[in-house]
């Protein structure tokens, strides 16, 4: 152990009690041999000390153990900063070790002279420790930081390649459709049939680089969307609703894009829901807003049981109204996940126990289609939740455009 023992030895009986057998002041009676014992029945004083000395040695023993162990664990394992190399700040931390455990002075110059509990610098350990884990913190957070920023301007860098490769390739079809009806038109057989091959030719390949292109994209956007997954874990506290616990509007306007760029790149599916919780306003007029909170949170928590998927997107968006983006979801799956929202819903507690109706929530579907940008996707599924209130509210509504209308 790393401790010197302190306990100090019990001093001896006095002379006159080894020459009269009396009783000494501890309650000791000297034999003749010169030997104190106990009175009969009697507990000593200097036994008592002596075991009280003891177990605040041991005590301290084992303090000073647990933080030698830690000390250790900090300089075997230390981070290279840009400020500061690695093994230098080992290095410091292992003299701090031999200054808390066994009491060496901080000053080369002093040697190994030994200081007891009382003189060590306590305050020193704790400073010097504390430091090395903010500035360890601070770098690793800035580089997940930047990681992440490079990581989802990669993503969006691809989007725009993907983006103009479609504008590319459509200008392309429409001009070899126009060759090949010109091509139709024209007389002379041998010629008109080379054309026509090699234009056909042209359409093979460019659609063998297509699905060349998209299997490479889909791969990527897995592995992207995988890595970008862990990255978001980083800074989950900034993007939480303090009322729900689920992500605030400051995460939906990070996680949308992102949404429509993996989209671009995979083609899987990907489906938003807007929730409105019905009645909120006559739930605070009459019940007070702490009624209306806990609708809100319960409306929360119905929502983290039905949409249960890592790669799901829950936000509240504002007020009574959430948002989720949905992943590898079209739209049938979603409206039948919505429905199942409503019933979460309606199971839930009532917000106040005085209140004598029930709340429901009316959701609003639209799954992204190909080139839409993020505000046509958020109109459509405003739209359609503003048309599922219009209907009688706590019904599931889906967007217009190429998908169909669902009540």
């Amino acid at each position: 152990m790393f401790f010197k023992k302190l306990a100090a030895e019990p001093r001896p009986a006095s002379e006159h009690s080894r020459s009269t057998g009396a009783p000494n002041s501890a309650g000791l009676t000297a034999t003749a041999g010169g030997v104190a014992t106990a009175a009969p029945g009697e507990s000593t004083a200097a036994d008592a000390a002596n075991s009280d000395a003891a177990n605040s040695d041991a005590a301290l023993g084992l303090v000073l153990d647990a933080l030698g162990g830690v000390l250790t664990a900090l300089s075997r394992y230390p981070m290279d900063l840009p400020d500061r190399p690695g093994d230098q700040r080992a290095e410091e931390i292992t003299r701090w070790h031999r200054h808390a455990t066994l009491g060496y002075a901080l000053d080369a110059g002093a040697g190994a002279a030994s200081l007891g509990v009382i003189e060590r610098d306590w305050g020193g350990v704790v400073r010097t420790v504390t430091e090395q884990r903010r500035d360890e913190h601070r770098y690793v957070e800035s580089s997940i930081t930047e990681l992440r920023e490079a990581l989802w301007a990669c993503v969006e860098t691809v989007h725009n390649a993907v983006k103009a490769d479609h504008t590319a390739d459509s200008t392309t079809e429409v001009q070899m459709e126009r060759a090949k009806q010109a091509l139709k038109r024209m007389q002379g057989g041998s010629i008109k049939q080379d054309v026509l091959g090699a234009v056909l030719a042209i359409e093979g390949a460019l659609q063998t680089r297509r699905e060349q292109q998209q299997a490479q994209y889909v791969s990527l956007a897995t592995k992207l969307d995988r890595m970008g997954r862990q990255l978001e874990d980083a800074r989950r506290e900034s993007t939480t609703d303090p009322l729900t616990g689920i992500g605030n509007r400051k995460l939906f306007d990070l996680m949308a894009p992102r949404a429509v760029q993996l989209f671009s790149l995979s083609r899987q599916p990907v489906a938003l829901l807007m929730i409105d919780l019905d009645k909120l306003k006559l739930v605070n007029d009459m019940y007070g807003h702490q009624a209306g909170d806990a609708a809100i949170a319960n409306l929360a928590r119905a929502l983290s049981r039905v949409f249960l998927r890592q790669s799901d997107v829950l936000c509240r968006y504002g007020g009574d109204e959430f948002a989720a983006i949905l992943h590898n979801t079209d739209w049938k799956m979603a409206q039948t996940l919505a429905r199942r929202l409503q019933e979460q819903v309606a199971a839930m507690p009532s917000p106040h126990p005085a209140m004598e109706f029930s709340i429901g929530a009316s959701v609003g579907v639209a799954q992204l289609e190909a080139n839409e940008e993020i505000s046509e996707w958020l109109a459509r599924a405003d739209t359609a939740l503003y048309k599922a209130k219009q209907n009688g509210r706590d019904r599931v509504c889906v967007a217009d455009g190429s998908l169909p209308l669902a009540g």
